[in-house]
C-alpha cells in the first residue's frame, strides 16, 4: 500500500488481501446474522475458524462488534447505522492505536460490501475499513451503484459475503472503474486487465492468472 499510510491501516489492508489470497472463503465482508459466526457469546467458536468475537466498548453487538482473526482486528457494523464513522473512531482508538479516523480528504470510512446493497440483502453486519478516497468513490459511483440496483431488483441474498477482486481493487487503490459495469453482453476485459496490472504493481497477483481475469470480467457483467 502507499508508503505514507499509517502502519495500522497498512496492516488492515494487507490482512484482507492475505485472507483473500489464502482462498477457502476466508475474506469475509458481510454476514446475515451473528449466528453465521457460530457465536452465542463474546468469545466462542465459529464457522470462521480461528477467530473470536469481541465487543466495541459498550456498544451492543447488534450495532457493532470487533472480530479478531489471527492477530488483526476487524470492525463490523450494522449497514443501516448512520453513525459508522463514529464507531470507526472508537475502533481506531481502542484497537488500532490511532488517535481516531484518518484525514477524510485522503481516506473514506466505508463498508467493504456496499451498505445500501447490504441492507437490501438483509445483512446484519458489514466489515468496515479506512479506504483511500479516490478508489472508494470511483467504485461507489459505478460498481456499488449497480450492486444496489441489483439488490433492489432481487431482494434477499447470501448468508455470508466474501471479498472479490473488486473489493481488493478498491482497498488497493484502483480508480479505473468508470467504464463499468457493462451489461451481460458487454466486454469488461479491458478494465479487468488494467485492474490486475494495478494490483501487480502493488505486489498482488492472482494465483490462477488468466482464469481469474476471465472470471472477474464475467462477474462484473452480472454484478453479484
Amino acid at each position: 500500500m502507499a508508503a505514507g499510510w499509517p502502519e495500522p491501516l497498512r496492516r488492515q489492508v494487507s490482512t484482507l488481501v492475505l485472507q483473500f489470497l489464502a482462498g477457502s472463503g476466508r475474506a469475509w465482508i458481510g454476514i446475515a446474522d451473528l449466528g453465521q459466526l457460530g457465536t452465542a457469546g463474546p468469545v466462542l467458536g465459529t464457522m470462521r475458524l480461528g477467530g473470536s468475537l469481541r465487543t466495541l466498548g459498550a456498544e451492543p453487538l447488534t450495532r457493532a462488534f470487533v472480530w479478531v482473526q489471527g492477530t488483526e482486528p476487524e470492525l463490523w457494523v450494522d449497514p443501516t447505522d448512520t453513525g459508522y464513522r463514529d464507531l470507526y473512531d472508537a475502533f481506531a482508538k481502542t484497537w488500532l492505536g490511532l488517535p481516531g479516523r484518518p484525514d477524510g480528504r485522503a481516506f473514506n470510512i466505508d463498508h467493504l460490501f456496499p451498505k445500501a446493497a447490504g441492507a437490501l440483502d438483509g445483512l446484519s453486519h458489514v466489515r468496515v475499513m479506512a479506504i483511500e478516497a479516490a478508489p472508494n468513490q470511483s467504485a461507489g459511483r459505478t460498481l456499488e451503484k449497480a450492486m444496489k440496483q441489483r439488490a433492489s431488483d432481487v431482494p434477499g441474498g447470501k448468508l455470508v459475503r466474501h471479498a472479490t477482486w473488486q473489493t481488493i481493487g478498491k482497498v488497493a487503490g484502483f480508480t479505473g472503474w468508470e467504464e463499468l459495469p457493462k451489461g451481460r453482453e458487454g466486454d469488461n476485459s479491458a478494465v479487468v486487465k488494467r485492474l490486475f496490472a494495478h494490483l501487480g504493481g502493488r505486489g498482488i497477483t492472482p494465483p490462477a492468472g488468466v482464469l481469474e481475469h476471465d472470471l472477474t470480467a464475467h462477474t462484473l457483467s452480472v454484478i453479484r
